[in-house]
């Protein structure tokens, strides 16, 4: 084979032909004291839930316009929780103390609905559109479009500067790394270009302060052969340790011996949120885990959070991209090299594909401010 296809073919990805595709919109609205005084009318300080009629004005605006506009699936949310959303066969929407879920298949559910307490004012307004129908990733740039076209009608509307709007575009890939092995029968396959290059192709060009994040999220499940793998520790508060050392020791080899150099290993029941930030940090916040990574650091290491008195369903183990795992192609060649290194991983740890599932979410993010 041509030295030339051989390069090619490095930066393609055949992702098993049962993946599943999300993309979700955040439009982040600040309750300044200045958006609250122009809305004073419908606060009434002396009612048991001041902001309730606040609150409803407002989403009565965005569902609105969502439908003018033919926008199937939107979430109003002020009670400054957690947006998260997944893909699932069957639609469930869940909330915790911190988080919103959002459960759903693109092809099929479609919900409108509202998440405030009108008794609390909330720190500010997060307006979620999640996508629907078929082809998601090849749809993206029109939905984004549409979102774009919502959200500068809503300002105007409620009378807020589009400029104080933080807006997130959110992409999915999800897959059983061992699809194949399950009698999954073919595959598709993917540059996974950046999201400004894929919109630039699109004609649609996003403001010049974006910022761009690519990175994995993989379950690793632990099931009583994994269990076996380790002896427990005599102390209690140490109990699952060693179990935790092994799996941590096997996944950061693996990944240096592919040369992927930033990511986490997390076990202690918390949900990792990836973000960009200037520095690295780890946060943790209540159920979640904030991880922040600037891209252009190449070599932050592997930051390893787990509870060793406490067993977990799964292990998440995360790489998240550099600058340099962007090549002209796009990141194909940083999703194969995961690849090559969870095959290295669950091969150390006698994984048994086609009994067992390794899920791979592959996330692509931008963020910005309307310019």
């Amino acid at each position: 084979m041509p030295i030339s296809r051989t390069k090619n073919l490095q930066h393609k990805v055949y992702i098993p032909s049962s993946a599943r595709e999300n993309q979700y919109l955040m439009a982040k609205i600040p309750l300044t004291d200045e958006l609250l005084e122009k809305f004073s009318d419908l606060i009434d300080n002396n009612a048991e839930a001041p902001y309730e009629k606040l609150y409803q004005t407002l989403a009565d605006y965005f569902f609105a316009i969502n439908d003018k506009l033919e926008i199937e699936s939107t979430q109003f949310i002020a009670n400054d929780k957690f947006a998260r959303v997944r893909f699932s066969p069957e639609k469930l929407t869940a909330q915790t103390k911190q988080q919103v879920l959002f459960l759903y298949n693109p092809k099929y559910h479609a919900s409108q609905n509202t998440f405030y307490n009108g008794k609390n004012k909330a720190k500010k307004i997060t307006l979620v559109f999640l996508a629907n129908g078929n082809d998601i990733r090849i749809q993206s740039a029109l939905f984004h479009r549409k979102v774009t076209q919502a959200l500068e009608s809503f300002a105007k509307q409620a009378s807020i500067p589009l400029a104080d709007i933080r807006i997130c575009d959110h992409q999915h890939l999800t897959y059983d790394l061992f699809a194949k092995n399950k009698g999954i029968e073919g595959s598709q396959p993917h540059k996974f270009r950046s999201m400004t290059d894929r919109y630039s192709a699109d004609k649609l060009t996003l403001p010049a302060n974006a910022d761009a994040l690519t990175y994995a999220i993989v379950d690793f499940p632990i099931n009583r052969r994994v269990r076996a793998l380790a002896p427990l520790d005599e102390n209690p508060q140490e109990r699952y340790n060693p179990l935790y050392n092994l799996i941590s020791d096997t996944f950061i080899n693996a990944a240096k011996h592919c040369n992927l150099n930033n990511g986490a290993v997390i076990a202690n029941g918390l949900v990792p949120i990836v973000r960009r930030g200037a520095d690295e940090n780890i946060i943790a916040n209540g159920e979640l885990l904030m991880l922040g990574y600037n891209p252009k650091h190449t070599s932050c290491g592997y930051t390893c959070k787990w509870n060793s008195a406490k067993l977990v369903d799964s292990v998440q183990l995360v790489f998240v991209a550099s600058v340099q795992d962007k090549t002209p192609h796009g990141y194909g060649k940083f999703v194969n090299k995961i690849e090559q290194a969870l095959h290295n991983f669950t091969e150390k740890l006698g994984f048994v594909n086609d009994q067992e599932e390794m899920t791979v979410r592959l996330h692509q993010h931008v963020g910005f401010y309307s310019e």
